[in-house]
């Protein structure tokens, strides 16, 4: 009787995915960093010891969640990296609330807040796609649904017909403003005119800059939302402020 071989099995770890390692714990590390620095370097008194302890101990927090996801299996880390973000919306919270109290410069404080929603950002539309995907399915088959025909008597077909729950044509898709989360992401990445992609992104978040732009429609390069918008501004559709890197980008009212 021959015996069995060994199966191996080989499970990648979150701390081998080089793109999650840079973009997530990389981000958030160097991040922690600036939060100590901030907090060593700013002058306090009695009152703010507990704030400042608080903010402490939310950071000290992240860095171990931070450290416990990248044990996670890459293809089953859902509840690990739901439980990540969880402790980095509360780090957020905890440092608006630092700023409001004056231990958070507030020019930092828009620094670090842009870290945190980019860490998010790449988790969501990286790791948890599959919570978006029943709002991507719904609005593909609304785009793709066909009203019924109603027949007449001689056989011929009448005009196609409104009823309760179809659609006659395809209606425009749009996000509230301001919203730029990962669902509203894949509902407008539904459109494939790439010109209405990019103003759909500045409808709802105005004055964006490129890499804002590129950061939500992912599968063009930065060159290519420049080509877009450059020809978006000669048709007088959208407008730039401000010049090369700093340039920020709105939609032609």
């Amino acid at each position: 009787m021959t015996p069995e071989k060994d199966t191996y099995v080989e499970i990648k770890r979150l701390s081998s995915d080089n793109e999650y390692f840079i973009n997530v714990f990389k981000r958030v590390e160097k991040l922690l960093s600036v939060v100590f620095y901030v907090l060593s370097h700013t002058e306090t008194n009695k009152n703010d010891f507990d704030t400042v302890s608080y903010i402490k101990d939310t950071a000290f927090t992240v860095h171990e969640a931070s450290l416990s996801v990248l044990r996670l299996p890459a293809n089953n880390a859902t509840s690990g990296l739901e439980e990540f973000q969880h402790e980095l919306t509360c780090l957020l919270s905890t440092l608006k609330v630092g700023e409001a109290a004056g231990l958070i410069p507030k020019n930092i404080g828009v620094l670090m807040y842009e870290q945190i929603d980019l860490a998010q950002r790449y988790i969501a539309n990286h790791f948890l796609v599959s919570r978006t995907r029943g709002i991507e399915l719904a609005v593909e088959q609304m785009l793709h649904e066909k009203p019924p025909v109603k027949k007449i008597a001689d056989g011929n077909q009448s005009r196609p017909t409104l009823q309760s729950g179809t659609h006659t044509r395809k209606k425009p898709v749009r996000i509230p403003s301001g919203d730029i989360s990962s669902d509203a992401y894949f509902v407008y990445s539904q459109l494939t005119d790439r010109a209405e992609r990019i103003k759909t992104v500045l409808e709802a978040k105005p004055n964006a800059t490129i890499r804002d732009i590129a950061d939500i429609i992912t599968d063009v390069s930065e060159k290519t939302i420049q080509r877009e918008l450059n020809s978006l501004i000669e048709k007088g559709q959208v407008k730039r402020d401000g010049e090369r890197r700093w340039s920020r980008y709105s939609v032609m009212k």
